[in-house]
Parts: C-alpha cells; structure tokens; sequence
C-alpha cells in the first residue's frame, strides 16, 4: 500500500506515528504490545505492514510531511529528531490527540496552537554493568540485552506511548528486558 492509499484506509482508525530515524523504536513497540496482547496495523519505513481490521494503526516514518498528512491521533517524536519541521507536525495533530516528545523540545511544543495533550519525557536514566546496561526506573534497576544506546534514551518515552494502548509500567518493562 502506498503512503496516498494509507490516509483513506486509516481514516476511522486511531492513527499513532512513530517519528522516528531509529527502526528499533517501533520494533520495541511492537515487541511491547504483542507481549500485552494489543492488536494493531502497522506501516513501516522499510515496506513491511499488516493490515486487517484492527483500531489502531500505526505508521513508522522520518519524513516530516508523512507525519504532518497522517493527522496523528498519537505521536512519539523521538529524542534524535530535529525541531524544523516539528511545528507543521504539530499543527496537524487531531484535536484531543496526544503528542509524547522529549523535554528538550518543550519549548516549540509550547508553541502550538491547537489543542491535544502533551506528554514530555525525560532521557532514560541508564548505566552500564560490564558490557550490559541496566535501565534505572520507579520499580528498581531492570538489566537489559539491547545495546542501542539511543534506543535506551528514548525508552521513556515509548513507555508513554505504549500507556496509550492501556500498557502500564510492570507489563512494558517485562518485555524490554528481553529486547535485543
């Protein structure tokens, strides 16, 4: 299915964009709602989707105008993105949405116009234990495989939007400690 073919089919589904260069953030997503049993449609950068009759829809992109024409219900704009084409995005994000982004890009969010909820997350707090790393959460130290050091910084915020699912913190951490 091509981008112009998406917009019609999500039309009367909750549209969620992961805004993202970092292809392991929508597969910890995926890995994080499949292990709570959420169902969803996906479309990702490199080609590959699924498609049946579910609520949400999900669209893994790092290009600014996709963002912008999917008319978010929910959007992750990961900590590695850059902020010039952030306000488009914002514009276009549907009213009563939710937008989780990084802290660091308070104040443009600030900025909008429209109304939807705003969900600013810090960077994971992460140390490293031999040549493993340890996330550092509420519920106590959790050891993790992944060694993608960008990834980590932005778990708090995949955390947040997978919350959007229903996921709470003890069911995204079981699977996180098991993602590579």
């Amino acid at each position: 299915m091509t981008f112009p073919e998406i917009l019609p089919y999500s039309n009367n589904k909750t549209r969620v964009v992961l805004y993202t260069s970092q292809f392991s953030i929508a597969k910890l997503v995926f890995q994080v709602l499949n292990f709570s049993g959420k169902e969803f449609d996906f479309f990702l950068i490199n080609g590959e989707n699924q498609v049946s009759d579910n609520d949400f829809v999900i669209l893994e992109t790092d290009d600014a105008e996709k963002a912008k024409n999917f008319e978010p219900n929910i959007i992750l704009v990961s900590e590695e993105i850059g902020d010039e084409h952030l306000v488009s995005i914002l514009e276009n994000i549907t009213p009563g949405g939710v937008l989780v982004y990084p802290e660091s890009k308070e104040e443009i969010v600030e900025k909008a116009e429209n109304y939807f909820r705003k969900l600013a997350f810090s960077p994971s707090k992460i140390s490293k234990s031999g040549e493993n790393f340890v996330l550092h959460t509420d519920l106590g130290n959790i050891p993790l495989v992944s060694k993608d050091e960008i990834l980590l910084k932005n778990v708090n915020g995949i955390q947040l939007l997978c919350q959007q699912f229903g996921v709470m913190e003890e069911e995204f951490y079981e699977p996180m400690m098991t993602f590579e």
